[in-house]
């Protein structure tokens, strides 16, 4: 197996095991034994357990990312874009329960304050997404939008509330409504046309 498939392999059950037994309770034995592996291979890969844990979660919001990526690369022009990260970014949460577990588990993981964040590199990479599609939107005339870094930065701020609000604080329902909601009313405005 290619490296970086085993590295693939070693952080999708270390996140699964993390979500299952929680940060504390899980030990390097116990991804181990899930991996079929002897404890020091996983040392190969991470010096310690907080480590492991750091770039299991690391390597979660990328895969996240690169479905919202995916997704986006196929819309039509920057509406279609901007409607389909909000949406896939927000549900792709629902479909991975390790994921969704670990946030349960540690909300400050994806917290609301940035400089707090601990991968600010993945979430700036999640803002400079937005940017580009208001950007496009903007010079075809489609968005008028009087600072774009500000814009980006609020859309993704009320992502993070409506994570939090949906998957953390598990208000489900409710939250997706109002979320729903709140796009249209990112995406249409105020105004009555």
């Amino acid at each position: 197996m290619k490296k970086e498939a085993k590295t693939e392999e070693i952080y999708r059950v270390a996140l699964k095991t993390f979500a299952e037994y929680g940060f504390r309770k899980t030990t390097i034995e116990d991804i181990a034994t899930a991996l079929g592996v002897a404890n020091s291979t996983l040392y190969l890969y991470a010096d310690n357990k907080r480590v492991l844990y750091h770039n299991a979660v690391e390597w979660g919001f990328g895969v996240w990312q690169s479905r919202v990526k995916a997704a986006v690369a196929e819309a039509d022009g920057p509406l279609q874009k901007l409607e389909v990260i909000t949406h896939k970014a927000y549900e792709y949460l629902s479909d991975d329960r390790a994921l969704r577990k670990i946030l349960e588990r540690d909300p400050e993981l994806f917290p609301f304050i940035s400089s707090k964040d601990p991968f600010s590199d993945i979430n700036r990479e999640s803002v400079s997404m937005i940017k580009e599609i208001l950007n496009e939107g903007s010079a075809l005339g489609i968005f008028d939008i009087p600072d774009i870094d500000a814009a980006a930065k609020f859309m993704f701020s009320i992502y993070v509330m409506f994570i939090q609000k949906t998957y953390v604080a598990s208000e489900g329902d409710e939250a997706g409504y109002i979320f729903e909601n709140a796009i249209k009313l990112i995406l249409r405005g105020l105004l009555k046309h």
